[in-house]
């Protein structure tokens, strides 16, 4: 069991700390990586996206404009707060660090052994650790709220992020499968159109016709004749896997096997 009354124990464990929020703050600075992608994939469409309202506006009925609009207005609304929780994310801030050793068994000696006006290596080691730990614990809680506002950010700028992707899609089927006008289909010469089909069937037809006339059958003196006795009969590998199943099987099939081998 650990003392944590004692001042050894703490610093111990106040080094732990702080070294996992460093390793913790790293990790989250690194995942600016996931938001690029998903930034690169709405770069695809986004020009695209701006436009259709003020291209297709003349042609397209009201309820559709309404409904593109307000998709349009969330989509640049999400984007919005995810690239400011992106910016927020990025953005430069301070993180504790400990001075060098050298500060402490040197200077903060120095100034102890002034103030304390005494040369007891004990009495300066207690209080070198005590300032030691006070700095310590003062790293890791500024460097611990360093960590939870940065994920707050990373977590706002993602979830921003994924419900901008879905308006995104939305908008981009507008974009894509927008209304066209259908293709008006000429029916005048549906008579000829009608023999050329019946023709080409009628073609087909003779084809797949002397095709088999062609085709004769093999005569049952061509095939090579079998001797069943002389066929080697041979078992197929069994590889036996981890269940209880398999292993009953193999077992009998190991049996017969000897068996016929007797």
């Amino acid at each position: 069991m650990k003392n944590f009354l004692d001042i050894d124990e703490q610093i111990e464990l106040n080094n732990k700390v702080l070294d996992f929020y460093y390793s913790s703050y790293q990790k989250t600075q690194s995942k600016i990586s996931i938001l690029v992608l998903i930034y690169s994939v709405i770069a695809i469409y986004i020009l695209q996206i701006i436009k259709y309202p003020f291209e297709t506006f003349s042609d397209s009925n009201l309820v559709s404009i309404i409904i593109y609009t307000i998709l349009l207005l969330g989509f640049i609304g999400l984007l919005s707060i995810s690239i400011r929780n992106t910016y927020l994310l990025l953005k430069p801030i301070d993180v504790a660090y400990l001075h060098y050793p050298k500060h402490y068994y040197t200077e903060i000696k120095s100034q102890y052994e002034k103030s304390l006006n005494t040369k007891n290596e004990d009495i300066l080691n207690a209080y070198i650790k005590a300032t030691y730990l006070h700095e310590l614990e003062k790293a890791v809680k500024h460097n611990s709220y360093l960590f939870e506002i940065k994920s707050k950010y990373y977590d706002f700028a993602f979830k921003s992020a994924l419900a901008a992707v879905l308006t995104y899609l939305l908008c981009t089927g507008f974009v894509i499968f927008k209304d066209e006008k259908p293709k008006d289909f000429n029916l005048k010469n549906y008579k000829e159109i009608i023999l050329e089909v019946d023709s080409l069937n009628s073609n087909n037809n003779k084809s797949i016709i002397m095709t088999d006339k062609k085709e004769t059958p093999k005569q049952d003196s061509d095939k090579v004749k079998v001797d069943p006795d002389k066929v080697i009969k041979t078992e197929p590998k069994m590889i036996r896997e981890n269940f209880s199943k398999t292993e009953k099987r193999d077992s009998s099939n190991s049996n017969n096997s000897d068996k016929k081998n007797e």
